[in-house]
């Protein structure tokens, strides 16, 4: 088995945190790198940690695959302004800049409803995101739909614990069309981006949130 390479952005979040655990213990990955705003308290011989200020990111890195993980809310980044750039600006950057250095897949987190002609700010956002990847002609694009994404955050989203709340009581009658609407698992995400990586396929990829719930344990 020829081993692989791996580029992951946003490690310190939710399902980021997963993912790096998932990938240190993966065979497959002879070196997973991580872009960081500041450390994080994980040591491995497999882990090289790159301490980056994305505006000024302008390099790429030597990596197989590319794990975008990046995501943030209006409320925390202050403006629609600063949220388009995590959500947009730098996931766009940074899959141009390691498409031209050679990397061959990129995983990214979206949205269920991402649409760029959407009038919800959000998910007009996410459509544009993906938009601007595909327009990037990947040789493999993954493309993660989740709907809401449980699991224990460091900091309290109100709205999104509220939703939460919603997405689970309704989650039984989720069904047929309606089932790319059920909440999943940061870990169930973690483990189907980890599965999609290690499959040997090209092109656009969409994985719904019915899809990504099959690998909640």
């Amino acid at each position: 088995m020829q081993q692989k390479t791996a580029l992951i952005i946003g490690a310190s979040g939710l399902t980021g945190q997963h993912l790096l655990e998932l990938l240190l213990d993966d065979p497959l990955y002879a070196r997973i790198t991580i872009y960081v705003r500041k450390p994080i308290h994980i040591s491995h011989p497999k882990l090289v940690q790159q301490i980056v200020d994305f505006e000024q990111l302008n390099s790429a890195i030597d990596a197989t695959d590319v794990f975008c993980c990046l995501g943030t809310t209006i409320k925390k980044a202050g403006s629609q302004d600063a949220f388009k750039q995590v959500d947009l600006i730098y996931p766009q950057k940074i899959g141009a800049l390691q498409l031209a250095a050679g990397s061959q897949k990129f995983l990214v987190i979206s949205a269920v409803g991402a649409d760029e002609r959407s009038s919800i700010f959000y998910s007009r956002t996410k459509g544009r995101l993906e938009k601007a990847l595909t327009l990037l002609r990947y040789p493999c694009l993954c493309i993660f739909r989740p709907s809401f994404i449980m699991g224990d955050r460091a900091e309290r989203r109100m709205g999104e614990k509220i939703g939460i709340f919603f997405a689970k009581l309704i989650s039984p009658i989720l069904v047929g069309p309606f089932k790319k609407y059920q909440p999943v698992s940061a870990l169930a995400l973690a483990a189907s981006m980890q599965h999609a990586a290690h499959q040997h396929t090209t092109g656009l990829h969409y994985i719904s949130s019915d899809e990504i719930k099959k690998f909640d344990l």
